[in-house]
């Protein structure tokens, strides 16, 4: 028992220690990029960005949970920054048309 409270008292003292990173404009920008992508409604209330699923869990009877973006960062991880050299069409992957046997 004594252990297990020790144990507690650590992790505790580990996760208050942590200082959380300012999130910058673009790394908003790419959350709410990926949110939407990924077939989330991202609603926005003064400053406080939530994330809502549009399509209900499956096998689930249960609503659907909205996350806050500092749950979005930390269950799908923090999305890579867009570099604005980068160009995306629309343009499926492979040889193309009339490039066949």
């Amino acid at each position: 028992m004594r252990s297990f409270s020790l144990i507690m008292a650590a992790l505790l003292a580990a996760a208050c220690a942590g200082t959380p990173v300012p999130r910058t404009a673009e790394r908003h920008a790419a959350n709410i990029a990926a949110a939407q992508s990924a077939g989330y409604r991202v609603i926005t209330a003064a400053d406080r960005t939530i994330f809502c699923p549009t399509a209900p869990q499956t096998g689930s009877h249960i609503g659907s949970m909205c996350l806050s973006e500092s749950e979005w960062e930390a269950q799908l991880g923090t999305p890579p920054s867009l570099n604005p050299a980068m160009r995306v069409t629309g343009q499926p992957p492979g040889p193309g048309p009339g490039a066949g046997h």
